[in-house]
């Protein structure tokens, strides 16, 4: 079995991850009315699933967050020592949580007026129940909660369940860095991945952690699509409700932004991202060598340039949409902002991510000056709305729109030549790439998704060196302001002709929702992407010239 002593020091830094999300929120109101639990307010602490996903059951033993108003102190509380407060609640907060007729106490972990964190005891009865906040001894309406017995949820840096996830390469007992683009794992390596949810234990968990491998559980790791070997499954030996998994990188798996999911008795974890590299410890990807990353970790950041040329054709129900676009983007990317950024896109990789979700923070924009493109329809200009952006919209119809040719003209195929006049921060450059217009995919064969089954995308006309995206979203419900569910995003080589996306990324979806438009909300959109020789001007590091021609299936339903 996997030691796992000596890591109390790294776990209490994983467990401040935890506490310091607080610390984003901190707004002031008044602390004296009821405590109010928000609508779809009951998260698992690392994975911050949405209720009503598949993956959004609170786990028995596993930590939770409930947010909220009123909740808490204006300031935040949180414990220190062993034993932690149940019933008689922390600096005036206790959450008691009912199930089929038995009520428990949440262990606490901290408190705040906008949101609370505790443990669910692993007594606590599987099954639909019920969550009320008490505050200074007012208590808010009953929320609902859906308890399970495991639903695994991984800590990830941004803080909100996507992105880099909080993992550690293991070179020795002392040696234990958080992995990341510039202290990549290699194959055959140990890692940890830290997390909540992976299901009950035995024992008074208030009074001290309570560690043991869990072999009984029906427990797998997935690094990109390769099963990983797993050493140790089980509580963290310093913390109530936080979880480890010990695994081995399998060979054959390389990039910046791996997949790495956990599957327990079917139920999918949130998709986190772990840096891979054959040897050595800086990761690279096609588009993101490792000498760029190194740059970008030197400079604390990176500056890019974009140039695209783009088709989105599609159903919008009975009706057939068609779209074109030229664009060009020049922004300052920031270090933390680039290595701990969504997935890249690479081969054979699939990934899954919840929305509404994280928001990453915005680039600052280079100017860079006048933008125009010839074209096998003719020269253009491009219009720039604000610095660093510009873009022509070919819309069929939409005319007297600025920034739009809506008189029926569509780009054809042949070669795209841009011309950056250079500006005040970025200098001139000409870049040209040839859009063949030949990507074609099976979309009238597919009416609708079967998440028990695999999807099997077949298509023509794929280019060399260009990738497949499949891209799919299901939502089991509108939010206040936007549909809530989960997307996928599977990559191919577009010479294959075909990709199968497995019941393990499908399964992650929820069934779609029929809006009062009598509509299934979900979608499935298939693109071919290419990317030509990177282009180099002053004031840039990276230049990257590309081309999408996509489709979009419009309403599908996943069933």
């Amino acid at each position: 079995m996997f030691d796992i002593q000596g890591i109390e020091d790294l776990m209490k830094r994983s467990l401040t991850l935890l506490f310091v999300i607080a610390l984003t929120v901190l707004v002031p109101h008044r602390v004296s009315a009821q405590p109010a639990i928000a609508a779809l307010g009951i998260r698992n602490g690392a994975s911050y699933a949405l209720p009503g996903l598949p993956n959004s059951g609170i786990a028995q033993g596993s930590i939770f967050i409930i947010f909220g108003q009123n909740l808490g102190p204006a300031k935040i509380v949180q414990v220190s020592s062993f034993p932690l407060p149940t019933s008689q609640g922390l600096a005036g907060t206790s959450i008691k949580v009912t199930v089929a007729g038995t009520t428990v106490d949440a262990i606490m972990l901290y408190t705040l007026a906008t949101q609370v964190a505790a443990v669910l005891p692993s007594n606590t009865p599987i099954g639909i129940g019920t969550v009320t906040v008490t505050f200074n001894d007012q208590t808010s309406a009953p929320a609902p909660i859906t308890v399970v017995k495991s639903s695994f949820g991984t800590f990830s840096i941004n803080q909100a369940g996507s992105g880099a996830g909080v993992l550690q390469n293991v070179n020795s007992q002392a040696d234990r860095p958080f992995n990341g683009a510039t202290k990549a794992a290699n194959p055959g390596q140990v890692i940890i991945l830290w997390g909540t949810g992976i299901g009950p234990v035995a024992g008074n968990e208030a009074a001290g952690p309570l560690p043991g491998d869990m072999k009984n559980l029906n427990l797998h790791v997935f690094v990109g699509t390769t099963e990983a070997v797993v050493q140790y499954r089980g509580r963290s030996g310093c913390c109530t409700g936080i979880d480890q998994i010990v695994f081995v990188v399998p060979a054959g798996v390389e990039g910046c932004s791996v997949p790495v999911f956990v599957e327990i008795d079917n139920i999918i974890s949130n998709f986190t991202t772990m840096a891979i590299a054959q040897s050595g410890s800086t990761c690279s990807d096609p588009g993101l060598s490792a000498s760029v990353i190194q740059q970008a970790t030197a400079n604390g950041g990176i500056r890019a340039g974009s140039l695209t040329v783009g088709r989105l054709d599609g159903d919008a129900g009975k009706t057939t949409t068609q779209s074109d676009l030229l664009g060009a983007t020049f922004v300052k990317v920031s270090l933390d902002a680039l290595l701990h950024a969504g997935p890249i896109p690479k081969a054979g990789l699939c990934y899954v991510s919840q929305f509404p979700g994280y928001v990453p923070p915005s680039p600052s924009y280079l100017d860079a000056g006048k933008v125009s493109v010839t074209t096998p329809v003719g020269p253009y200009d491009l219009v720039s709305p604000f610095k660093g952006v510009y873009s022509l919209s070919f819309l069929p119809g939409a005319n007297g729109v600025p920034g739009v040719i809506g008189d029926g003209t569509r780009l054809k195929a042949g070669t795209y030549t841009f011309t950056v006049t250079g500006g005040a921060d970025v200098g001139p450059v000409t870049a040209s790439i040839d859009f063949p217009r030949s990507f074609q995919w099976n979309h009238d064969a597919v009416t609708s998704v079967n998440r028990s089954q695999p999807l099997v995308i077949t298509w023509t006309g794929g280019s060399a060196g260009a990738l497949v995206n499949i891209l799919g979203n299901s939502s089991v419900a509108a939010g206040t302001t936007s549909d809530i569910g989960t997307a996928f995003s599977c990559f191919e080589d577009a010479t294959k002709g075909s990709f199968t996306v497995p019941v393990s990324i499908l399964s992650a979806l929820p069934a779609s929702y029929t809006g009062n438009d009598a509509h299934a909300h979900g979608n499935l959109q298939v693109f071919e992407t290419f990317y030509g020789t990177p282009f180099t001007a002053s004031g840039i590091d990276y230049g990257t010239i590309l081309y999408d021609d996509a489709y979009s299936k419009g309403f599908v339903p996943y069933i």
